[in-house]
């Protein structure tokens, strides 16, 4: 069933659509380059989805919980589609999100052929922008150098799952929110994804989880709490998260901002290779 239509007058209808509703046609409303929002488009991982229509949509807006931002996919056809998706957006959408506590509005477009228009849409805004890098790698890394023996790594399977949901780690949000802000289950992501997190004691101290797929690309989520930076943490358990996707035939995708040199140089050592740039927006609503 349909969550929320937001009917607007003539013109293009943007409709919320639920997780069991399958697109027919999204071969407009995807980019190859971006798994997180495309993923959810085709319904492979968790997100908010508003299309112009569910059989063969032209335009998608998709919201991605583990990216936190929204983005604009495919396009319109006339100027009356335009104005329609200029009144959606701030009589519809952002009134919903107003509502529901957001107080910025982060987002990227997905296809350049609406660029212009989509800003032009918040030109009155104060709009914040910074540029956003894309890797991907197809080679094993190198010299994995393995981690100080107080640490030990592990895959996230089902024997890991049962002792998270058992209550052993203390800290069990660190992963269990990230993997289901992504999935609409384990048991999905299981089948779809693969992650892995380095324990200290019974504390997750460094997690690596694959936050959506679109076609064999796994969009990646790494992070290592602060006190434990800096001890090639990070670089061992990536290196096995890549090993264990190449062997299943799934190319892991590695995206940062420009803000985040860190996350750049890490990626670059791991032997991933930038593949795309675009640029994350953002502004108060």
């Amino acid at each position: 069933m349909l969550d929320l239509i937001s009917a607007i007058n003539g013109g293009l209808l943007m409709i919320q659509i639920s997780k069991d509703i399958k697109i027919k046609d999204f071969t407009n409303v995807v980019n190859e380059n971006s798994p997180s929002f495309s993923g959810i488009v085709n319904r492979e991982c968790k997100g908010k989805l508003w299309v112009d229509n569910i059989e063969e949509p032209r335009l998608a807006i998709a919201e991605s919980y583990a990216v936190g931002s929204f983005a604009f996919l495919g396009t319109y056809e006339t100027n009356e589609d335009y104005l329609n998706l200029k009144d959606f957006l701030e009589n519809e959408l952002f009134h919903h999100l107003k509502k529901n506590g957001y107080e910025c509005f982060e987002f990227s477009i997905e296809s350049e052929n609406i660029h212009k228009d989509i800003l032009e849409i918040f030109k009155d805004k104060s709009i914040q922008a910074e540029k956003e890098f894309s890797f991907r790698v197809n080679e094993i890394p190198k010299n994995n150098l393995g981690i100080p023996k107080e640490y030990q790594l592990k895959k996230v399977d089902d024997i890991f799952w049962n002792m998270l949901t058992e209550g052993k780690f203390e800290n069990e949000d660190f992963l269990k929110v990230r993997l289901l802000e992504s999935w609409y289950s384990f048991e999905e992501f299981k089948n779809k994804s693969i992650a892995y997190c380095i324990i200290l004691d019974n504390r997750i101290v460094a997690v690596m989880v694959g936050t959506a797929c679109f076609k064999n690309v796994i969009a990646i989520d790494i992070e290592t709490e602060e006190k434990h930076r800096r001890k090639g943490l990070a670089y061992a358990m990536a290196i096995e998260f890549i090993n264990d996707c190449l062997k299943n035939e799934l190319i892991p995708q590695w995206d940062c901002v420009d803000s985040n040199p860190n996350s750049y140089n890490m990626a670059r050592k791991l032997g991933f290779e930038k593949m795309n740039e675009n640029t994350v927006y953002w502004f108060n609503i």
